[in-house]
């Protein structure tokens, strides 16, 4: 078997999974049996439910990491956010899906929408990407949707679905939380697989995830969010602008080569997802057990080096957001020597009474 040390963000999901989908003429069972310890080949510990107290063997606990599972396309085990190969839910399937709205359509509905759409889910991503969108509402409207700076409610309609929502919008804020190398999640597939634009911020590359070099609007490219929401007006009101930043829609020979490459792979060998992953787990496992591995002892297994901690954080757009803490703060100081130069007063005072008595 493969042991899961630790859940899956702390889900047993992985319990009794039959790996058994890789084209390879042996099946893997994962399991979080611990009793299994001493049969297991290969031990998987998810980074976030890492307790540095429990691990097994602590006395050498150092040496147990010797590969990486991750979203990095660096790992010996690349798990994306995305599936790929060919057919229904996988990336390249979004990316030629027709948009759910055509440019009139959406015309139509921007009576009653904002030009951008976000769905976010709290204001605490480490790069401060909420600064940023604070910014940029001074110059554009933004419709945002969840739990950060929320200004429109969600459709009433019960069936109405992330994707669904963002159809409806010319642009979609796909912001990532961390800019990392690789990371890029499902707030690239939603515009992508309902024919919006997206306006990227995340890793310094995207050439694995974009259809063309002319299918997306970028924070980078721009000095200020006033030039970008300067372009978005005009594109807002440039039909023919604007469509051409959907033309990868009409023909998959328009697609980009690296993005074809990296989601649609050979027959016969796994793509960088969740499945392909798994698959190269199991290969490891058997390996190990046939004897036939050999690791690699200048290998270092360590954290991420790649990310851009606090990219939009600045000092003076912190202060704009967070302006009513800053006056409850000011409020609370002015308070505080209040009461100190009362009370100071007052025991002078008290002090003088006495003495005159």
């Amino acid at each position: 078997p493969v042991l899961w040390w630790t859940k899956w963000f702390g889900e047993s999901v992985e319990e009794g999974r039959i790996i058994n989908f890789c084209g390879l003429p042996y099946t893997c069972r994962f399991t979080l049996d611990r009793s299994k310890y001493d049969e297991a080949k290969v031990i998987i510990i998810h980074a976030s439910s890492f307790e540095p107290n429990d691990v097994p063997n602590l006395k050498d606990w150092t040496d147990i990491f010797t590969h990486m599972w991750s979203h990095e396309f660096t790992a010996d085990f690349v798990h994306t956010y995305f599936m790929s190969g060919r057919g229904p839910g996988t990336f390249i399937d979004s990316v030629l899906a027709k948009p759910m709205y055509t440019i009139q359509e959406k015309n139509v509905l921007r009576k009653d929408l904002a030009p951008i759409a976000w769905i976010v889910s709290s204001c605490k991503a480490k790069n401060g990407r909420h600064f940023y969108v604070k910014q940029l509402s001074k110059y554009i409207k933004v419709d945002i949707y969840g739990h950060c700076m929320n200004n429109k409610d969600w459709p009433v309609h019960p069936e109405y679905t992330d994707l669904e929502v963002v159809g409806q919008y010319k642009f979609y804020l796909s912001i990532e939380n961390s800019n990392c190398d690789d990371y890029v999640t499902e707030k690239l597939d939603r515009p992508y697989s309902v024919g919006v634009v997206p306006i990227l911020d995340g890793p310094k590359d995207y050439s694995r995830f974009i259809p063309t070099n002319h299918s997306y609007l970028r924070l980078d490219d721009f000095a200020t969010p006033q030039q970008l929401a300067l372009r978005i007006h005009q594109l807002d009101q440039d039909d023919r602008a604007y469509v051409k930043y959907l033309d990868y829609k009409d023909s998959e020979s328009l697609l980009s080569p690296k993005l074809l490459e990296t989601w649609d792979p050979p027959q016969g060998t796994w793509g960088p997802d969740g499945p392909g992953s798994r698959c190269g787990v199991c290969k490891l496992a058997h390996d190990m057990a046939e004897g036939i591995y050999e690791f690699n002892p200048k290998k270092v297994i360590g954290p991420h080096t790649t990310c851009y901690l606090k990219k939009w954080v600045y000092i003076s757009w912190v202060a704009e957001f967070y302006w009513w803490m800053i006056v409850l703060v000011v409020l609370g100081i002015f308070a505080a020597i209040t009461v100190a130069i009362v009370c100071s007063k007052s025991l002078r005072a008290r002090r003088s009474f006495q003495a005159l008595k």
